[in-house]
């Protein structure tokens, strides 16, 4: 059976992601750190389809807590297949308003923990194996503005990770970017705001996690597809936005 990890495996876009692979028939090894309850929760409701999924706590804020998830994460299945690097720390500062440790715990969340998990798996690895990685981005990389400055540059220094990797001629190591735009309501949005605020996007909708989760299908049913960044966002990141969309 092959295996899936997902890296926040309780956030928003998470838990969507997990369904996913169960329904393709992956062993989804479920990461999460503080949020144990709902873990356990989506565990039980996989299991209970025929799915199996199994929990990895493991805190990412530190280098010592994340060897020994790494540690931890090969012993139980080698390299997995599927590795989504989906974990995300999403709080607001912005330029001469800025807090350092936001910014540790970004690039700690953002980059350390993905650089890690992927030396991890590429050590462990079969020689024959090829694991592809789906880096969870943001289309706000392509167009920058100054809202969230620390969540902003620890996704960028995730953005150069997989830029690196795709460029490192490692056929066995796929991985790929993915950019999407709104998705669900976050900071200062209101339910209401979120609805006004999807009229802003060209399409008109927010990405549905469905299409985010149809994208990876299509890239794990072509394994001659090199890794690639790829935004999927409705066409947000054309709109040369000066401030977050929750803050225009």
């Amino acid at each position: 059976m092959k295996t899936a990890l997902i890296t926040g495996a309780t956030s928003r876009l998470g838990a969507p992601l997990a369904w996913f692979f169960a329904r393709e028939n992956y062993r989804v090894f479920l990461h999460v750190h503080r949020a144990r309850e709902a873990a356990d929760e989506l565990a039980q409701k996989l299991a209970e389809t025929g799915a199996k999924a199994e929990i990895i706590v493991g805190d990412f804020n530190e280098r010592a807590t994340i060897a020994a998830f790494c540690t931890e994460l090969t012993a139980r299945c080698g390299a997995p297949d599927v590795i989504v690097n989906n974990a995300s720390v999403f709080e607001h500062d912005f330029p001469g308003r800025a807090d350092a440790d936001k910014l540790a715990a970004s690039l700690a969340v953002h980059a350390l923990a993905p650089f890690m998990i992927l030396e991890a798996a590429a050590a462990a690895k079969q020689p024959q194996g090829v694991v592809t990685v789906f880096n969870i981005l943001d289309q706000k990389l392509l167009c920058l503005n100054a809202d969230y400055y620390s969540y902003t540059v620890g996704k960028n220094a995730l953005m150069t990770i997989t830029a690196l990797w795709q460029g490192a001629d490692r056929i066995d190591m796929r991985v790929f970017g993915l950019l999407p735009g709104l998705m669900f309501p976050s900071g200062p949005q209101t339910e209401q705001r979120f609805i006004a605020d999807m009229g802003k996007i060209p399409t008109g909708r927010a990405t549905p996690p469905e299409d985010i989760c149809a994208l990876m299908a299509f890239f794990l049913a072509h394994p001659d597809l090199p890794g690639q960044m790829l935004p999927i966002d409705g066409g947000e990141h054309l709109m040369g936005r000066r401030r977050d969309i929750a803050f225009e």
